[in-house]
């Protein structure tokens, strides 16, 4: 798919809430290059979606990227609020998904699974032994309900709500794996390897 494609009458919602525990500092803010990670992705989606939203607490600190910014409706309920509050909120029906702590922009991927979304509500990866990549997804706004219910009944776990949805799981069998910056080892590693191709 031509890197310039433009996913029509969608959003790029980026969750960027998380406490980033593991990582032991904003992983938000990393840097790649001249940019931080949030950066970073904000630059990219606008290129291809025509509405980009953050999903975060802390609007004040990310003005200057230019983009709403939308906060859980009840702070403490992890990515399943963040998600929610964030598809409640966007513009258009159909919304590409992900965590800001995946780095690598796979626009082939991505429009594969678009092509899916007219079909079902949602459209996740779903690897050979059943994990799934919740958080690199479609989702349609006629989600938000089923999150809301599950969120009211105490549930956090996105996967375990996703079975209440029609869900298209995407097969990653001829696909490489989706990479998240979980902690300091994970983000030294793609740096380095990032370096490497950089300089061949």
């Amino acid at each position: 798919m031509n890197q310039e494609f433009t996913f029509k009458n969608c959003t790029a919602i980026i969750l960027a809430g998380g406490k980033a525990e593991r990582m032991g500092l904003d992983k938000r803010f990393l840097t790649i290059g001249s940019e931080n990670l949030l950066e970073r992705q904000v630059r990219i989606w606008k290129k291809h979606f025509p509405h980009v939203i953050i999903s975060a607490n802390d609007p004040s600190n990310l003005a200057a990227l230019g983009v709403p910014v939308i906060q859980d409706k009840t702070e403490g309920s992890g990515p399943l609020e963040g998600l929610a509050s964030a598809l409640a909120s966007s513009p258009t029906h159909g919304n590409f998904v992900i965590a800001v702590d995946i780095p690598e922009v796979r626009i082939d991927l991505i429009g594969k699974m678009w092509k899916q979304l007219d079909h079902t509500s949602a459209v996740v990866p779903r690897y050979e032994d059943g994990n799934q990549e919740p958080l690199h997804a479609f989702y349609d706004k006629s989600c938000v309900p089923v999150f809301r219910d599950a969120i009211e009944q105490g549930e956090r776990a996105i996967h375990k709500v996703l079975i209440k949805c029609s869900v298209y799981h995407y097969p990653m069998i001829d696909e490489q794996p989706i990479r998240n910056l979980n902690d300091p080892a994970d983000y030294a590693a793609f740096m380095r390897e990032r370096d490497s191709l950089l300089k061949k």
